[in-house]
């Protein structure tokens, strides 16, 4: 158990010795309270959804154990992580703040770092097209030949600012276009829409960019890094920009893919997502989220090999090669990539 994830307010967590005591308290008269053990010696990380009730001898246990905690909202919106301290890299932090300072720096990672997101685009798109024996579709032809030639102009101008933010949107409208085509017809996916998300479709993408995303800054601040200053996303308050740069490449192979295999194969279904009068989102529920994080897990750690013949590989050792991709541009590398999908 790599990861343990609350997810109902309705949990309470104490510490017993060097074990977490997760308590289901009841929620109706005919319930009882469900008890589980949690051995510390088991967990890498802890993610906590919403308000459930954590001690603070829980939290001084972890902050001990050197044992990560990320906070999100009921809604899935990132709130902020927790670690030890341990982890702070002062002279590797000064690097980071001074190579903010110089732009050609930031522009290069950028590139690559939107040039990584394009290819994945299409990767994917490749690959969801085969498995329905549509590679010769007019949209999908359509569609591969832009994000094609998207990339290849990124790798050409290396374009920076808004030039390439400009690029990087236009690319991400035509594969958001024909990655609709993929999600089931009760589950519909019509267009990106993020804060909220206006449907069951774009609340599973939402989610999983939220959780992934918790992963990498986590990442960041294990390696003494500041999660706030990024290359591509701008610095802004309580804004995990690094963590968001790193994000890009992994939206469409882990989190979208992820997204579609879990409403393709019925695994969440509408009863999964409920709908919030006061804002109109669209949100997973309680169910909805054990069922994702049961999922997320097996993807996270499931094998593959970056080409053919290769050593195998899974998303976490993923995220830790571009948080040390990060870290050789802060020590002067410059032919450094990012992760593409094989």
């Amino acid at each position: 158990m790599p990861s343990l994830v609350i997810t109902r307010d309705t949990i309470s967590v104490r510490l017993q010795s060097d074990r977490l005591e997760l308590i289901r308290h009841a929620e109706t008269d005919t319930e009882r309270p469900v008890r589980l053990e949690v051995p510390l010696h088991d967990l890498e990380r802890v993610v906590i959804c919403g308000r459930p009730i954590v001690t603070l001898p829980v939290l001084h246990k972890l902050m001990d154990r050197h044992i990560p905690v990320t906070f999100l909202s009921s809604r899935g919106r990132w709130l902020g992580a927790i670690d030890s301290g341990n982890q702070t890299h002062a002279a590797r932090r000064i690097r980071q703040y001074r190579l903010f300072e110089s732009e050609s720096v930031r522009n290069a990672a950028a590139s690559r770092l939107i040039y990584a997101k394009i290819r994945n685009s299409r990767r994917v798109l490749q690959r969801l097209s085969a498995a329905r024996h549509e590679s010769d579709s007019p949209k999908q032809r359509e569609a591969a030949a832009f994000l094609r030639r998207s990339c290849t102009e990124v790798r050409r101008i290396r374009p920076a600012g808004d030039v390439l933010r400009g690029m990087e949107g236009m690319a991400a409208a035509c594969y958001f276009r024909r990655l609709g085509d993929f999600f089931p017809p009760e589950l519909p996916f019509v267009e990106r829409s993020r804060q909220p998300p206006l449907n069951a479709a774009n609340a599973i993408l939402s989610w999983s960019y939220t959780i992934v995303l918790s992963e990498i800054e986590t990442c960041l601040r294990l390696h003494g890094l500041e999660p706030g200053i990024g290359f591509l996303h701008t610095v802004a308050y309580s804004m995990p920009s690094l963590a968001l740069d790193l994000l890009e490449p992994l939206r469409a192979p882990l989190c979208d893919m992820l997204s579609l295999h879990l409403l393709n194969h019925r695994i969440l279904r509408a009863e999964h997502f409920r709908f919030d009068a006061e804002d109109g989102g669209t949100y997973l529920t309680d169910d909805g989220k054990k069922l994702f994080f049961t999922a997320y897990e097996q993807t996270m750690a499931r094998k593959f090999s970056l080409k053919s013949g290769g050593e195998h590989t899974d998303f976490r050792q993923v995220i830790e090669r571009q948080v040390g991709a990060v870290i050789r541009i802060l020590e002067g590398g410059e032919d450094v990539e990012f992760f593409h999908m094989p």
